[in-house]
Formats: C-alpha cells, structure tokens, sequence
C-alpha cells in the first residue's frame, strides 16, 4: 500500500516531493548501459523521480554527476556526465548519491529531461534486482574480502587446544546466570505402593529442586520410603525402610543433537536386620545424550544417554543373617532410553528404560552376574493449581539379589504419586 501511494504521489506531484538537496542515500550501480547510462539500485520507494539532478560519490571523492531519465518503484535509471575518475565506476563499489536539483545542468543534458525513456532500456524489475544483489554479494566475498580470513588481525585469535576450545563452547557464565534463575521445587508422596516382591506394599515421601534452562540445567531428589515385607516361607512379617540422592548436572546441546551429563547417587535398605544394600554409590563424571527426536523442549522428546559409572556396593552377607558387611568397587556401564509425549493437554505419558551392566576391576567378594534392568512407564496428569497425579508401573529385573537372597530376579512394581510443584 506505501509502494502505491509513493507511485500516486509520484505521478502527480514529482516536483513537490523530489531529492531534497540535503538528501544523501546510499546506492550501488546495478546495470550499465552504452552512453553512461547507469541503473542504480534507488527508486520511487526513495522519493527519486525524473528530472533528478545528483552527483555520486565515494570513499575516494567525487566521481561524476548525472540526471535521472527513467525511474520505477526499486530502480532508477540515469544519464550520467562529467565522469572525472571513470576507473572507480564499479558495480562493486558502495557510492554516495547526493541531490543537487538546485545547480544548473549543461544545455545537452538537460535534453534528456525532455525525452520520454520509459519505451527504452530493459525493464529492470524486483526480480532483476535480486539477482543482481545476490551477484553483488558473490563478488564481495570473492573479490573483496581478505583471501585467508584467519590471518586478518580482525579475525586473529590466539591458539587453543581442543580442550580449551571445548570449555570456551560448554561454558557461558552469562546463560548459566539466566539459567539457574528458573529454579522449582516439587514436593511428592506415594500413600500406597505395591510390589511382587515379598508381597511389599510401601509409601514414600520426597522432594525434587531442579531448573528449567536453554543450556544449563541440574536435578537434586531425595526420597524415604517405609515398607511393610512378608516373608513368602514363614509368613513373618519385617518392617524395611530405604533412603534414595541423586543429583544431576546436564550441558545441553554441545550441537544439534549432543549434550553431556554428570550424575551421582546414594541408597540405602534395611529390611529387618538385612541391608541391601548398606550402601551403594554411584559417580559418573560424563555421560552423553543424544537426542534423538524433540517435539517441544521438555515436553516431548527421544533421548538415549550413555555413562560410565564408579560404583561402591555393600551389603549384609547372606550365611551370617546379616551380621557381616561384605563389599566391593567397580565400574558400572548405565544406558537409558527415555521418551515423552503429551497425550492430552494435562496428561503426559513418559517411558523409562534402564540397563546397566557391572564389571568388576578385580577378584572381590561378589561372583554372581550383576545386570540392573527397569522398564519404567508413567502417566502425569496436571490436576490444576501446581497440582499434578502420576500413575507409575515398573518392571524390575535385580539379577544379584535374587543369587544372594533365593528370591526371583523379576519384580513388578504399581504406585499412585501426588506432587506439588512451585518455582522460586
């Protein structure tokens, strides 16, 4: 619409509305034709009109003047005369154009003001005009700019290691401040959960910190539990608790698909006078994530993640009902596969699979297989008011205790969690 009302006025009031002689615009010659005629990249759109009187100019002074003879809405065409340096006439070349409609122009080319030019010369359109500005630009980077951009002093940077590279790319002080500044708190309890295993019913409490970030972002939980447990042989009943940390550091997207992790974790169960473990212990430096598929950050997602783990494991020796300590160290191998997707808009629907692999570094105490198998899937409906409800069944395959304990490696496990969440 101000293209058209441009062209109305230009049509009925060129005289009104021409080059002021305090105009100055930036310009760049598209096209050259026989006897100095130059298409420069200004138009209506510019207030320039036929009859315009200019002269052009650049980094290197004054370089000749001209009158326009033909004008469209991007484009202008113009008789160009007293040319003093015609060498640094360039298509390559930023000019000045600069309107001096109240100096008197020579007899001959005041001529052309006269002569109707709209019949003449190649139509020169917005499509012409983008491939000659897209030509422009191979030429600057081919012809202008430095052949070896790494050697200019505004490109120089001091050498690095891969290394230092690395920490340059992975840490930024600045998003890490806008990072943490998103930082929530989820409060949670389970009033019931059931288990195969020794018939076990259990209820736990617990709390999650974490932050929501572009690059950065962290997990703190921590979960008690109670337990009921009845002995399948004796039908005697045990009362058991555990306690269960974990904290967790992620850098996102290193690039489109990769981030890193660093995660540890704490627990510990005693049932009866049994504890397995009594402690165990787990630090990965670094792991890495791929992301294999995103919907919505944090909302929908494939990932797979891969991470070396120290692992320290004790626990109650099964000939002496618990009244020796037996452990040992070594290197656990974590792979997970996680994946998200929203169902409905207050239920998500998340699948956990965990498989972790054990390799002793020496002879110790504990011989058996020891491969760590869940299969996790959850349902979380947002109940409204920071309020959320989350239905979880779990598959669990423990492959040492059930070699240490005579019990099946197989546990299926059901509980209904309800959790408040609010940021800080």
């Amino acid at each position: 619409m101000v293209k058209v009302l441009v062209l109305l006025l230009g049509l009925y009031g060129q005289s009104l509305f021409a080059l002021e002689s305090s105009d100055v615009l930036d310009t760049r010659i598209l096209k050259v034709y026989d006897k100095n005629i130059l298409v420069l990249n200004r138009g209506l759109e510019d207030a320039i009109f036929t009859k315009d009187h200019i002269k052009l100019t650049s980094s290197n002074g004054f370089i000749a003047r001209g009158i326009c003879i033909k004008t469209s809405m991007m484009t202008s065409h113009w008789k160009i005369y007293r040319v003093t340096r015609p060498q640094l006439v360039s298509k390559d070349t930023l000019y000045k154009l600069r309107s001096i409609n109240q100096s008197e122009m020579p007899r001959v080319v005041k001529e052309f003001s006269e002569v109707d030019f709209s019949q003449y010369f190649n139509d020169y359109g917005d499509k012409d005009l983008k491939k000659e500005l897209k030509l422009q630009e191979t030429r600057i980077a081919k012809y202008d700019l430095p052949t070896d951009i790494e050697k200019t002093n505004a490109f120089k940077e001091p050498k690095k290691s891969k290394f230092e590279k690395f920490l340059t790319k992975a840490f930024d002080p600045d998003q890490i401040d806008k990072d943490l500044e998103k930082t929530y708190i989820n409060i949670f309890a389970s009033p019931l959960s059931w288990q195969t295993r020794y018939n076990q019913k259990e209820n736990h409490y617990g709390v999650s910190i974490f932050n929501v970030g572009k690059k950065y972002t962290y997990e703190l939980n921590a979960i008690e539990a109670q337990k009921e447990v009845l002995d399948p042989v004796t039908a005697e009943g045990y009362s058991a608790k555990s306690s269960f940390y974990e904290g967790r550091v992620n850098i996102n997207k290193l690039n489109s698909f990769i981030s890193i992790f660093s995660e540890a974790s704490q627990n510990r169960e005693k049932i009866g006078n049994t504890y397995y473990p009594y402690i165990h212990q787990q630090v990965g430096l670094l792991g890495i994530t791929l992301h294999l598929w995103e919907g919505k950050p944090n909302d929908e997602y494939l990932n797979f993640s891969y991470i070396p783990v120290f692992d320290n494991f004790s626990y109650s020796n099964p000939d002496t009902s618990g009244e020796s300590i037996l452990d040992r160290e070594g290197i656990r191998h974590i792979v997970r596969i996680k994946y998200r997707n929203r169902i409905f808009k207050n239920l998500h629907h998340d699948i956990d699979i965990l498989y972790s692999k054990y390799n002793m570094v020496e002879e110790q105490d504990i011989e058996v297989e020891d491969t760590h198998t869940k299969v996790a899937n959850t349902f979380s409906y947002h109940l409204g008011n920071n309020f959320y409800g989350d239905y979880k069944f779990e598959y669990e395959k423990d492959e040492l205790r059930a070699e240490l304990y005579d019990i099946s490696t197989d546990n299926l496990i059901q509980s209904l969690r309800f959790r408040y969440e609010f940021s800080l």
